[in-house]
């Protein structure tokens, strides 16, 4: 059952639990997104917040059809085109640059990154659901394979096994060019 299909299901029957596992499955993965685009790690969080509470507020689920992946990637991303240009407006406010000078290359930017991340997110939800975990953890969450191992109370060793299993993955899932933007992404974070 794919993550849309379990959320929409358990929607159904528990609203609160739905919007956890709907949290659960894409906050962290939409913070990386956002953060490509807008580079401002405050505005990021407020962004992707907004938009789970938008869905909340608006019982968007309760009829949805369609991919929800999809869907949150296409919501972050409008709100934070809409962050560009409020925060370009002020600068502009401030100074004597046109909009296109600020907003334009940030829009191309942003495609540019927005596909690599969707590709990225897509990748990573194929990993198997232990190792995606670590990935995760690792990459997002910044934590040391010691602390990863306590927190799930496995070895060191299938820590790093599974983080090996995860980087084997995505390089050999990802063109190079993607793959090595990938870990250049995951260091600077």
């Amino acid at each position: 059952m794919t993550n849309t299909d379990e959320i929409l299901s358990l929607y159904k029957r528990d609203e609160r639990a739905a919007m956890q596992l709907l949290f659960d499955v894409y906050y962290e993965p939409l913070l990386l997104y956002c953060f490509r685009i807008i580079h401002d790690v405050e505005g990021v969080e407020d962004i992707v917040q907004e938009c789970f509470v938008h869905v909340w507020r608006s019982r968007r689920l309760e009829n949805f059809r369609g991919e929800l992946d999809r869907f949150m990637f296409q919501a972050v991303r409008f709100r934070a085109i809409n962050y560009l240009r409020d925060r370009d407006r002020r600068v502009r406010m401030h100074g004597n640059s046109s909009e296109e000078e600020y907003v334009l290359p940030a829009i191309a930017k942003e495609e540019e990154a927005g596909q690599e991340i969707e590709l990225l997110y897509r990748t990573i939800n194929q990993l198997p659901d232990e190792c995606r975990k670590i990935f995760l953890m690792a990459c997002l969450d910044d934590l040391k394979y010691q602390e990863i191992a306590d927190t799930l109370r496995i070895s060191i060793n299938t820590v790093k096994t599974q983080m090996k299993i995860a980087l084997r993955f995505l390089r050999e899932h990802l063109n190079k060019d993607s793959f090595s933007s990938i870990l250049l992404f995951i260091v600077e974070v």
